[in-house]
């Protein structure tokens, strides 16, 4: 084998356990794991980096404002006419400037004081960075909540798989029981043709619920880019729910804040914006003619000033600008009343909801009990001959139904407390 076949083996056998753990399936799985995976795995977590570059970019520009700015120019030209002396003195010649000029120099402008824009410019690039970010959190805000649905969505379609299974096994002992009578003609066929043809139903709606979990774990597995399937058990999350008060921490809700922060700043921007501009220039030039108009030769030169600009007149520009931003503040101000109260009414009937499959998970309960007490009677019974082994498996089937609705309340109130914090903003 070449040496670099053998580098080629080599590489490959190192990253063979890697592929492999990669494909691994995982045994287990929570809720708060997978809306974490989701969203490290999307693609627009990379933006977050990218909007970090480019707010430095443009502050790092911003910054450059109050650098000297030196420019090069250059300029040629021919007029028609030139400014000429109408006076005539005996022995004085006065000199007429040539129609052609030339200029070549360098310019410096160093700001001194802008009004405060350009640091107010700077708030506001700092603002517009939090508010790209805070869209970003909606995003991964509406993965959480598609994660959470395809979460739940598995483990309802578990627990009715497992109630069908036990109604199938109900029907199937039914049927055996039965068998014996409709051989000796005691039992009329169609009673059991009745019971078979239950039991295909009851394999055609397993098959459609087992083809419906493989689609939703494949989904589930689709977003957090790993594999899942129906032996990656999804533990039930129980996580804890203070409801009296109420406080509304949804991205949406306080991006509408930032936006309307955004706006106040612009204001302070837009009246910064119409203040005085103070500017020291300088100006070092080769041309012809020089600073002396009179002058036909090329000569060197340079200027130092100082310049102030004010513009005193906007007609009334600014108080526009000002009235649009006040405006514009206060129809997001009347957006977020209106996102506010929708998330109240969802949290009451969220509460509404917890409550529900509390005080049915307390009535499952009782159930069972009595269950479990008829159950056991049953059995006695069984013991005794007074009832038929039928009659006790309808008994152990109602208890073991009943159970199962209680697993279902419990995955259902397990919803309703995340449906809960999702609303509220605290997941």
């Amino acid at each position: 084998m070449t040496k670099q076949g053998k580098v080629l083996l080599l590489t490959v056998l190192m990253l063979l356990p890697a592929n492999l753990a990669a494909q691994q399936l995982p045994d287990t799985l929570r809720l708060e794991e997978a809306r974490r995976l989701a969203v490290q795995v999307w693609p627009l977590m990379r933006q977050q980096v990218l909007l970090e570059k480019v707010s430095q970019l443009q502050t790092e520009n911003l910054n450059k404002n109050y650098l000297p700015q030196l420019a090069a120019n250059a300029r040629a030209s021919y007029q028609s006419d030139v400014t000429k002396v109408p006076l005539e003195m005996p022995g004085v010649a006065i000199p007429s400037p040539d129609k052609d000029m030339y200029d070549f120099y360098l310019s410096l402008d160093q700001l001194i004081w802008d009004g405060g824009a350009t640091r107010q410019q700077k708030l506001l690039q700092q603002i517009d960075l939090e508010i790209s970010q805070q869209q970003l959190e909606v995003e991964f805000y509406k993965i959480k909540e598609q994660v959470n649905g395809l979460y739940f969505k598995i483990l309802l379609l578990q627990q009715s798989r497992q109630l069908l299974i036990s109604n199938q096994q109900a029907v199937a002992e039914k049927l055996a029981e039965i068998a014996s009578g409709v051989a000796h003609g005691m039992v009329l066929a169609t009673s059991a043709d009745v019971l078979k043809a239950q039991i295909l139903q009851l394999d055609q709606n397993i098959a459609e619920m087992d083809a419906d979990l493989r689609a939703n774990y494949n989904m589930l597995g689709e977003l957090l880019q790993m594999p899942l399937d129906a032996n990656t058990a999804l533990l039930l999350p129980d996580p804890p729910v203070y409801t009296l008060s109420f406080q509304n921490q949804r991205p949406e809700y306080l991006l509408m804040g930032m936006q309307q922060n955004k706006l106040q700043q612009s204001q302070r921007l837009t009246t910064s914006a119409y203040m005085p501009k103070l500017i020291v220039n300088a100006r070092a030039g080769y041309g012809k003619p020089g600073l002396n108009m009179l002058s036909n030769a090329f000569d060197a030169y340079y200027l130092l000033g100082v310049g102030l600009r004010w513009d005193i007149i906007n007609w009334n520009k600014k108080n526009n600008q000002l009235q649009l931003l006040e405006i514009n503040s206060v129809i997001i101000q009347t957006q977020k009343e209106a996102f506010d109260r929708n998330t109240r009414v969802r949290v009451i009937d969220d509460i509404a909801q917890i409550e529900k499959y509390s005080s049915l998970m307390e009535k499952d309960n009782e159930i069972i009990i009595l269950r479990q007490r008829i159950t056991r009677a049953a059995a006695s019974q069984l013991d005794n001959g007074s009832i038929t082994s039928s009659a006790y498996l309808d008994e152990l089937n109602r208890e073991t139904r009943a159970a199962m609705e209680l697993e279902l309340h419990r995955i259902q109130r397990s919803m309703a407390k995340v449906n809960y914090l999702k609303t509220i903003g605290a997941l």
